[in-house]
C-alpha cells in the first residue's frame, strides 16, 4: 500500500524550499511571498498549483498539520490527479518549537493560554484567503477546504464561521473544535458536504476521539461521509482514491 506520511512528505518540503519555481508533469508550483493575486497587503507565503484545464472548475485550499508546513501536502494533491482544480497551500502562522524554523502550526499545541487567540488569528487569515480565491473567479460553492490533523480542525472551524457556505470540506485525521457550541447553533451551513477519514491505528489522535467529535456534525444536520482505514496518522493510497471520487462529485467532473 502506498502511503503519504508527514515524514515522507517533509522530504519534498526540503527540496521545494530550495526553489521558487519548479516545473512538474502537470503544472508549475508558484510561491508568492510578497504579493498574492496582485494585491499589496499580503504577508503570508503561499504555494499555488494552477489547474491544467482552463478554466478551472474548482479551488482547493489545503492546510497542513501541526509541525509540518505549506509544502507538506503538495505531493498528496498532485496524486489526486484533479486536473480541473486550482490549489492553494498557505503556511501556518506560528512556528512550532523544535523544528528548526521549518515546522508551522495554526495554533499552539498542547493547548495553552495563547491557543485560542492564535486560532482566531489563523481563522481571520484563512477568511482573507477564501475571499482572495473568490477574486480569482471562483464562487464559494467552487471552493473546498482540505486539511490534515490540526489543519483539518482549522478547515472545519473556518467552514463553520464563514458568512457564505462553501463547496465542501475534506478533514483527514482531524477533529472538531467547540462541538458543544456547534450543537447549540441554529445557523449552521449544513448544505456543505464533509468527507472525514481517520486511521484505525492512529497513535497521535485516537480514532474514538476524532469519530465522536466529527459525528457531532452529522447529528447537527451535515452530510458526513466517514471513512476508516488500517493506517496510523497518515494518508493512504485507498484514502486518496476515495477523496478523489468525493471531490469529483463536488465539482461535477469525471
Amino acid at each position: 500500500m502506498l502511503r503519504f506520511s508527514q515524514a515522507v512528505l517533509c522530504r519534498y518540503s526540503r527540496i521545494l524550499q530550495k526553489k521558487y519555481h519548479l516545473s512538474l508533469k502537470e503544472g508549475w508550483w508558484r510561491i508568492n511571498q510578497e504579493e498574492f493575486f496582485n494585491t499589496s497587503i499580503r504577508c503570508f507565503p503561499l504555494i499555488e498549483l494552477p489547474s491544467t484545464d482552463s478554466p478551472a472548475k474548482g479551488a482547493l485550499i489545503v492546510l497542513h498539520g501541526w509541525g509540518a508546513n505549506q509544502h507538506d501536502l503538495v505531493p498528496f494533491v498532485q496524486n489526486l490527479g484533479l486536473k480541473g482544480t486550482h490549489s492553494f497551500f498557505p503556511d501556518g502562522l506560528f512556528d512550532v518549537p523544535g523544528t528548526g524554523g521549518v515546522g508551522r502550526g495554526w495554533f499552539s499545541f498542547p493547548l495553552n493560554e495563547n491557543s485560542e487567540r492564535e486560532r482566531m488569528k489563523s481563522r481571520e487569515m484563512l477568511f482573507s484567503l477564501v475571499n482572495d480565491v473568490q477574486k480569482k473567479g471562483f464562487t464559494p460553492k467552487e471552493i473546498v477546504l482540505v486539511g490534515f490533523s490540526q489543519g483539518a480542525g482549522m478547515c472545519l472551524d473556518v467552514m463553520l464561521h464563514l458568512k457564505t457556505p462553501i463547496g465542501a470540506v475534506v478533514a483527514l485525521s482531524g477533529f472538531l473544535m467547540d462541538g458543544e457550541k456547534v450543537k447549540s447553533r441554529e445557523d449552521l451551513p449544513t448544505e456543505t458536504p464533509i468527507f472525514a477519514a481517520h486511521g484505525l491505528y492512529d497513535p497521535i489522535l485516537p480514532l474514538k476521539q476524532s469519530k465522536e467529535t466529527l459525528h457531532t456534525l452529522k447529528e447537527s444536520g451535515f452530510s458526513l461521509t466517514w471513512k476508516e482505514y488500517p493506517i496510523a496518522h497518515e494518508i493512504s493510497y485507498d484514502e486518496t482514491g476515495d477523496i478523489c471520487v468525493f471531490l469529483k462529485n463536488v465539482f461535477g467532473t469525471k
